[in-house]
């Protein structure tokens, strides 16, 4: 029973420990891809937050004023941070095949970053529902720590 609670704090620790992202993506009603990265904050409020957007080795867009994007997506991306999501705005996506976005965080020296595939036929259009069902890893600690902490009682 002990091991059982050591386990269960030691999940939760390691999980609010680490700087992960979660990347998810989806079309708006105007047909434009909308990405939401949602990452841990550093400990250090005062830290400046830059993110941006790859595709192919190419710049999609960014945070950072002075990094000019690819001319394919100049005038068409938007980027911006909002509280612990960093949020794209891609207008006129028009992709048939499927594409590797990046999207990286940098806080501290090194920038953190996530892929997701985006393949315009599987998206689901944006939703507040869409948004939160992306976000699997409250849901899968849920999964987790329920078992164990039921043979607590």
């Amino acid at each position: 029973m002990m091991c059982t609670v050591f386990a269960t704090f030691f999940l939760l620790g390691v999980v609010s420990a680490q700087t992960s992202l979660q990347l998810s993506a989806c079309v708006n009603k105007e047909q434009n891809l909308e990405m939401f990265c949602k990452f841990t904050p550093a400990q250090d409020p005062k830290l400046t937050k830059t993110c941006y957007y790859m595709t192919e080795n190419k710049l999609v867009g960014s945070t950072n004023s002075s990094s000019i994007p690819d001319s394919t997506f100049k005038n068409r991306a938007t980027v911006a941070i909002e509280e612990n999501t960093c949020k794209l705005l891609l207008k006129g996506f028009s992709e048939d095949k499927p594409k590797n976005y990046t999207c990286y965080i940098k806080q501290t020296a090194m920038p953190v970053s996530a892929v997701a595939v985006v393949e315009k036929s599987k998206l689901q259009t944006c939703s507040a529902w869409c948004v939160m069902q992306h976000s699997g890893v409250a849901l899968l600690l849920a999964f987790l720590t329920f078992p164990l902490l039921s043979e607590l009682l």
